[in-house]
């Protein structure tokens, strides 16, 4: 008789065996890659041999032709794990230390292909050794699915045969792995177990779907004449650069130097380009030719923020063929820009749950959550990254609490999965000079004249305009409007929303009291607008910055005042840009907004400390560190310049902020988890938690491997975030919930798909304390905002502004 992996409504049936070498076959070229063939052999062909008996069978019938079970729990991921850990480890008389480790990696990603589990529990009051206890679990048949497997799928010596060559890759992967640091070394092996378990899970899921729907899931694997093609339509593109200004000129030189480091072997790469340096079409430049050259399988664009990754995926799909499958991973973009029709937005969204695709733009959310993350949907994707060019673009906007394991996933994907890893950003920061940065190669520096072209690309200046008590609400007004009369365009970034509603009251207060101040038009951009508002505002704003620049006919003038969202990835220029007191980077990005493409011969960016009634962020470690580290460079600079090239933005300012700003940190420390009273990259290196709760009620550790992978997964957040998504009634968002809230309405999926660009964020604390400006809608849990308190001018508003609590959120 043969066993069932999975039957379906219309009384088709799939074997265990079909299904195992079908998971074989569609994850051993992901395999070969990153030289784990044989382990992921066994891992693929044992991963189900819990489902070899009558039992199982049984109960996978019943429940695909859609009938209800009633014959108990049938547990079937323990039992290759455990076949495994009992043939050579409890059986192996000869057993060392890499009989053990190989013996538990493939136990351990067997066991976890339904989800990740803890070896050892960082809160455990029991002494338990996790993985013993799921070997040890006998809640199923093991005699019938260990005899099943032996005689009709593979004998026992072929098992020992593979795992000998397993343990071969175990052996090499060791050796390649000998970092001074125990806990760096633990930290590359657990990466190791969660890539050839995400392989393993994306290749089960595929092949169950494909069994599933009678198709064929693969990814869409490409070749150097795929990358040849794009290349040669690249080339066809840049030869329009215009050459036309000395910013144009460099912008070119910047792009060749980017094509001609392309050869290089790879590895991890740094381009350090100045804001208004053309990275980003530089560095796909880069990425096409370095694919072709070595023949990766995709290139994959990561970007901290929304704003950027939307501009820049558009830009990315000027520059290549029409016919070139770009997967835009972020936010609700696919339904936004690219479903056509209902199957092509089917079709992109399932690439995205595997990036199947040769290109992909995605968020540095969803590309750390692939690497950290506990769901088994981000497991999944983490094989998508695999012989990759990885484009990190603002790569200084890793959050603080992932500096640590970002590093160590970085160094692992360049040396362990033939990955080019590329850290692109106007101000590098030195992340090899950490305690546990990565191994930089020799020669990573793809623009080896950053300082040059920084010299050469100035056009902004910093005029330090702080004072002792900062600045209140209606002096930074008074200083912003007296810019009025030597600007048309202004731009003022602050830290908060509160600052910047704030500040924006007084400002739009004096214009109106001015001669003449109708012709002032005044924006307000904040995520206290939904992204659909935004987006309006900021195609508002450009139309205006235009009109002005080429004929202020009628004398118009613009104050734009915003949080840090402009900062970066909006392609915007102001006569002059008012900051106030942040850390380097911000500033740095700040000034990218003023004189942007060399507009008159000096733009001025004036650096203000507001006080604590205006931007309180106390709260906000990262952001009061990064500015009290700048406002003692500012008073050094007094003192002597020359220590900083005289220059607050020259590469050796950015360069001594950094150093000084990380020593402000325990980054080691970093993404602690108060509740279990470690951190987690403890938890997926040495566990020294779940050791000590072990030892103290008496138990053994038993294994090498101790990580706790479910917990690790389950407390990783990339940006922490107390805060619920809101639905709110702008535009098409007022349709959209007005459709939601109808009894017609059916199905819920189309309304799903579109309503990202109309909702928010908004802290619990403030729903909690408020309940009478929040609704939800009863089937889908979704919270909405009572219209009322949604305004054109400020978005999110609690009566015009006035409520403090709506003030501080």
């Amino acid at each position: 008789m043969d066993y069932i992996a999975h039957a379906t409504l219309d009384n088709r049936t799939q074997t265990v065996i079909k299904h195992s070498v079908g998971v074989f076959n569609k994850g051993k070229s992901d395999a070969e890659l990153i030289s784990a063939l044989n382990l992921y052999k066994l891992c693929s062909c044992l991963h189900d041999m819990g489902k070899n008996t009558l039992k199982s069978s049984e109960y996978q019938k019943t429940v695909g032709l859609g009938n209800k079970w009633s014959g108990g729990k049938v547990v079937h991921s323990n039992c290759g794990g455990r076949f495994i850990y009992e043939t050579f480890i409890e059986n192996n008389d000869n057993l060392d230390e890499f009989d053990a480790l190989t013996a538990e990696f493939i136990a351990t990603v067997i066991m976890s292909h339904h989800g990740l589990f803890d070896i050892l529990k960082p809160d455990d009051d029991k002494g338990l050794n996790y993985f013993i206890e799921k070997i040890h679990n006998d809640s199923y048949d093991y005699a019938e699915c260990k005899k099943k497997t032996l005689t009709e799928f593979l004998d026992l010596d072929t098992i020992k045969q593979i795992f000998s060559m397993a343990k071969d890759e175990i052996k090499a992967f060791e050796s390649e792995n000998e970092y001074q640091d125990s806990r760096m070394n633990k930290f590359s092996r657990s990466m190791f177990v969660r890539m050839v378990l995400s392989i393993l899970i994306n290749s089960d899921h595929a092949d169950a779907a494909d069994f599933a729907y009678k198709t064929d899931t693969h990814d869409e694997y490409v070749d150097s004449e795929f990358w040849k093609k794009c290349s040669d339509y690249l080339e066809e593109k840049i030869t329009h650069f215009k050459n036309d200004t000395l910013l144009n000129k460099i912008r070119s030189e910047i792009s060749n130097k980017a094509y001609e480091f392309s050869s290089q072997p790879a590895g991890i790469v740094r381009m350090t380009v100045p804001t208004g340096g053309g990275k980003t079409i530089s560095s796909l430049r880069y990425a096409v030719h370095h694919a072709e050259k070595f023949n990766k399988r995709r290139i994959i664009y990561v970007a901290p923020f929304n704003s950027i990754l939307e501009q820049n995926y558009l830009s990315i799909k000027d520059y290549l063929p029409e016919d070139v499958t770009i997967l835009p991973h972020f936010g609700d973009w696919i339904d936004k820009k690219d479903s056509e029709s209902e199957s092509s937005e089917n079709t992109l969204k399932y690439i995205s749950e595997y990036w199947g695709a040769p290109i992909i733009a995605t968020s540095m959310v969803q590309f750390l959550n692939s690497l950290f993350d506990g769901k088994i949907t981000s497991l999944r994707r983490m094989r998508g990254l695999i012989d990759s060019v990885i484009i990190i673009d603002e790569v200084q906007s890793i959050p603080i609490d992932c500096l640590v394991m970002f590093n160590r996933a970085v160094d692992f994907l360049a040396k362990h999965c033939k990955c080019t890893v590329v850290l692109c950003t106007a101000t590098q920061p030195p992340f090899e000079k950490l305690k546990e940065g990565f191994v930089l190669p020799e020669n990573c520096e793809m623009i080896d004249e950053f300082a040059h072209y920084s010299q050469l690309m100035k056009r902004t200046q910093i005029i330090d305009k702080i004072k002792p008590r900062g600045y209140d609400s209606e002096k930074a007004a008074d200083f912003i409007t007296d810019l009025l009369e030597n600007n048309d365009s202004i731009l003022c970034v602050v830290n908060t929303k509160n600052a910047a509603r704030s500040i924006y009251k007084e400002v739009d207060l004096k214009i109106k009291s001015f001669d003449g101040g109708s012709k002032i038009k005044l924006f307000y951009l904040s995520t206290a607008k939904c992204p659909a508002h935004r987006e309006n505002e900021i195609d508002e704003l450009k139309s205006c910055l235009e009109r002005i620049r080429n004929a202020n006919i009628d004398n118009e003038k613009i104050i734009c005042i915003s949080t840090q969202l402009i900062e970066a990835g909006v392609d915007i220029s102001f006569d002059t840009v008012v900051r106030s007191l942040s850390g380097l980077g911000n500033i740095v990005q700040a000034a990218g907004r003023c004189n942007r493409n060399g507009e008159k011969e000096m733009g001025d960016v004036y650096i203000i400390n507001l006080d604590a009634t205006v931007e309180n962020i106390s709260k906000l470690k990262s952001i009061s560190e990064g500015k009290n580290t700048t406002e003692t460079m500012l008073h050094m600079m007094k003192r002597t310049p020359k220590l900083y090239d005289n220059d607050l933005l020259s590469p050796k300012s950015i360069r001594l902020f950094y150093e000084n700003y990380y020593q402000k940190f325990d980054i080691g420390k970093y993404f602690n988890v108060s509740k279990y009273l470690t951190t987690i990259y403890d938890m997926l290196s040495e566990n020294a938690k779940g050791k000590s709760m072990v030892e103290l009620y008496g138990g053994c550790h038993k294994t090498i491997l101790l990580q706790a992978f479910k917990t690790a997964g389950e407390c990783f957040e990339a940006i922490s975030d107390n805060s619920i998504s809101v639905l709110v009634q702008y535009g098409k968002g007022k349709e959209l919930l007005s459709d939601l809230l109808s009894d017609k309405i059916k199905d819920y999926k189309s309304i799903f798909s579109k309503i990202g660009r109309y909702m928010i964020g908004v802290p619990r604390s403030v729903i909690n304390h408020n309940p009478d400006c929040f609704g939800k809608e009863s089937k889908t849990g979704i919270v909405y905002l009572v219209d009322t308190h949604y305004s054109e001018k400020f978005g999110f508003d609690k009566d015009n502004g006035t409520n403090n609590i709506f003030m501080n959120y």
